[in-house]
C-alpha cells in the first residue's frame, strides 16, 4: 500500500511535469452481483477504511447512474466506487517516457540477449562477445531473471501467473448514447476488469499457472466474452478483437523485491505481479534514489530481498 500510494503520486507528477498525453480515465467501480458478494466485500471495505483509502458504497441505482451503459437485465446488488483510482493506457505511457528518456540521452538497445551479469565495483553486462561495464546494473527481467541470477547464487521463487485481455473498438451508432464503460469496472464474481481506453474497450482477467504465453485457454477467453456481454452487450466490434496473454511475475508473499541484490553493483526490481504499472513509477524512483545514495522517500520495510532469506 505504501508503494502503491507513492507510485500513484509519481505517475501524476510525471504526467504533469512532462505534459504526457495518454488515454486515461479516473475512477474505478467494483460490481457486486449478489447479496452474498456484498457481505463478502465488507471485510475488504473495513480494511480500506483502516488504510484511509477513499471509497463509496453505492446501491444498484446509484451505480447505474454513474455507469449508465450497464445492461439493465444483469443483476446488480451494489458497487464500490474508488474515486482515487484510475485506468490508463500503460503502453502509451511507457512509449512517452521512452521518448523523453531518449531526449535526455538514454540509450535503449532492444532485441539483445544478455548472457550474464558480472558483479563488482564496475558491474558488467555480457551481450554476445561484448562485455560492457556500468556504474550499476538493474535487473528487471521478470520471470527470465533467474537465468541471470542463478550464477550469482540468487535464484528467486518467482513464477509467471498468466493473464488475458481482449481489446476491441467501441461500436458507435448515430443518435444513441456512447456505448461501453465511462472508466473501469471490476466484476467481483469473475475477477474480470472492463476498461475504457479512448475509443476502445478492454476486458482483462484470468490467473493461469503453468503453460506459456502462446497457448490461449478457450475457457478463459469465453469468460471474458461472457462478462462483456453481461454488462455491455453489443458495445464492442468483436470482429476486430485483439486477444493477448502475458506473464505477471509473482513472488509467493505478494510485494515486489526492490533494492540491492547482495551481489556488488547489481540491483533488483522484480515481482510486481498484477500491479506492474501501478507500482512501476514508485519502484523506479525508489531504486534510483538508492543507487544514487540519496534519501529514499519511502519506508522500504518488507520490500528487500532479505525477507526471502529468513
Amino acid at each position: 500500500m505504501r508503494l502503491a500510494r507513492f507510485s500513484q503520486s509519481r505517475i501524476l507528477e510525471l504526467t504533469r511535469d512532462l505534459a504526457l498525453d495518454f488515454e486515461q480515465r479516473s475512477g474505478v467501480m467494483v460490481l457486486l452481483r449478489s447479496e452474498r458478494e456484498l457481505v463478502q466485500a465488507r471485510a475488504g471495505l473495513k480494511l480500506l477504511a483502516e488504510l484511509g483509502a477513499g471509497f463509496e458504497l453505492l446501491d444498484a441505482e446509484r451505480a447505474r447512474l454513474r455507469e449508465p451503459g450497464l445492461h439493465p437485465d444483469t443483476p446488480l446488488r451494489a458497487a464500490i466506487h474508488l474515486p482515487n483510482d484510475a485506468v490508463g493506457n500503460c503502453r502509451q505511457f511507457a512509449q512517452l517516457l521512452k521518448a523523453e528518456a531518449q531526449r535526455r540521452g538514454a540509450d535503449f538497445r532492444f532485441e539483445q540477449r544478455v548472457q550474464r551479469i558480472v558483479p563488482g565495483t564496475r558491474p558488467a553486462v555480457v551481450v554476445g562477445n561484448q562485455e560492457t561495464a556500468f556504474e550499476a546494473v538493474v535487473l528487471c527481467g521478470g520471470v527470465e531473471s533467474n537465468h541471470l541470477l542463478r550464477p550469482l547464487g540468487l535464484a528467486l521463487p518467482i513464477t509467471p501467473v498468466y493473464g488475458y485481455s481482449l481489446t476491441a473498438p467501441l461500436r458507435h451508432v448515430d443518435g444513441h448514447p456512447e456505448p461501453g464503460p465511462r472508466s473501469a469496472l471490476i466484476d467481483e464474481r469473475y475477477k474480470v476488469t472492463i476498461s475504457r481506453l479512448g475509443q476502445r474497450i478492454r476486458i482483462s482477467g484470468g490467473a493461469e499457472l503453468g503453460g506459456g504465453p502462446t497457448l490461449m485457454n478457450p475457457d478463459t477467453l469465453r469468460t471474458l466474452y461472457r462478462v462483456l456481454d453481461d454488462w455491455f452487450p453489443g458495445a464492442a466490434q468483436l470482429r476486430q478483437t485483439q486477444a493477448w496473454k502475458g506473464a505477471r511475475p509473482m513472488l509467493p508473499d505478494g510485494p515486489p523485491i526492490l533494492g540491492a541484490s547482495g551481489a556488488a553493483g547489481v540491483w533488483l526490481n522484480l515481482g510486481h505481479g498484477a500491479s506492474g504499472w501501478a507500482l512501476s513509477c514508485g519502484s523506479a524512483r525508489v531504486l534510483a534514489d538508492q543507487i544514487a545514495g540519496r534519501e529514499v522517500p519511502l519506508d522500504l520495510t518488507g520490500l528487500g530481498i532479505g525477507r526471502l532469506r529468513r
